[in-house]
């Protein structure tokens, strides 16, 4: 059953810089999302082209245009991603394609206002098409209010049913998955496994460099474990508030998972009747979580005997960092 897809995230400070240098393709290399296929980037195409400057100086200028109040934490861009099932969008042509994303792209305009979106950009250089459409979230009454426009999760599943009627006029065999609501499931992001197996890789990569990480400064391999260190700290914190912010949500899932007390057979009963509550996939995501948070139990104890003055100096680093990027994002 080909279903319809339209998830938001909210962007603010640095993360505007960053979204667009995915969305628009103005990095180098894409170390941490292996799927891209940057032989097929020049394939992607945009619905609304993105600005010539940045999308922080345009979102200035919107909020200039319509005399908005903003705070220091202001959510000052939407990032919308619009697909469908991979089976359907296999199905489709590539003109078909582009009239399913044309369509999206019309739906947006209806709902939040065609002068507000900065970008609606296509990826065909990954698995699976799809586009980024990037919004300033100014409502109807002219005030930045990412709230008045998302609202909670109950506003949420209705912007969800109104895509699917929207699509589903077009396209009859796509269908409306099940609402958050009613199955509880959580929605966990791409790029957190993502950023697993990129972490993933940098640990055993530090692993090869320095058998001791409290040996650190007396390695010849010094230069080249403060580099890969460098990446991996940062990378390490924001996997962990991301995983974090479902702890409650893997609480509820041990509980449901069979304790390891009981043997295999049992174990595997009690899986199997979860994988039927929950469907094979949600278990499978649900089950990769889980697995998650050991894995960053591992990072966060090696990262613990890591030298306080190294820490200190990816810190500053890192911190420096932002502050141009916000900078960036500004002009």
């Amino acid at each position: 059953m080909p279903y319809t897809i339209l998830r938001f995230k909210k962007d603010k400070g640095g993360a505007i810089a960053g979204c667009e240098r995915h969305n628009e393709r103005k990095k180098e290399a894409y170390k941490s999302n292996p799927d891209i296929d940057i032989t097929r980037t020049k394939y992607n195409y945009h619905i609304i082209q993105a600005p010539k400057y940045t999308y922080g100086r345009k979102i200035k200028e919107l909020i200039k245009k319509y005399e908005c109040k903003t705070r220091k934490d202001s959510i000052k861009l939407v990032e919308t991603l619009i697909t469908a099932s991979p089976e359907f969008m296999s199905k489709l042509s590539e003109e078909e394609k582009r009239e399913y994303f044309e369509r999206a792209t019309e739906f947006m305009k209806s709902e939040i206002g065609e002068d507000r979106i900065i970008s609606a950009v296509v990826h065909m250089d990954e698995k699976t098409p799809h586009m980024h459409l990037a919004f300033c979230p100014i409502n109807k009454e002219g005030k930045l209010s990412a709230k008045s426009i998302l609202g909670n999760q109950k506003s949420l599943s209705e912007w969800q049913t109104r895509y699917y009627e929207f699509m589903h006029e077009r396209w009859p065999e796509l269908e409306r998955g099940q609402s958050a609501q009613v199955t509880k499931r959580k929605h966990i992001p791409t790029w957190l496994f993502k950023m697993a197996d990129n972490l993933d890789y940098l640990y055993h990569k530090l692993s090869d460099v320095i058998e001791n990480i409290n040996l650190i400064g007396m390695k010849k391999d010094k230069t080249e474990a403060l580099e890969i260190l460098s990446e991996f700290v940062p990378k390490v914190q924001k996997f962990s508030a991301k995983v974090n912010s479902y702890k409650d949500y893997i609480r509820e899932l041990e509980i449901k998972v069979i304790n390891q007390k009981y043997d295999n057979k049992e174990l595997a009963e009690e899986n199997n009747e979860l994988k039927k509550q929950m469907g094979d996939k949600e278990f499978e995501t649900s089950m990769k979580l889980m697995n998650m948070q050991n894995q960053l139990k591992k990072y966060e104890k090696y990262i613990k005997k890591v030298p306080k003055e190294i820490l200190e100096e990816i810190d500053r680093k890192e911190r420096e960092h932002n502050y141009y990027k916000d900078k960036e994002m500004e002009r």
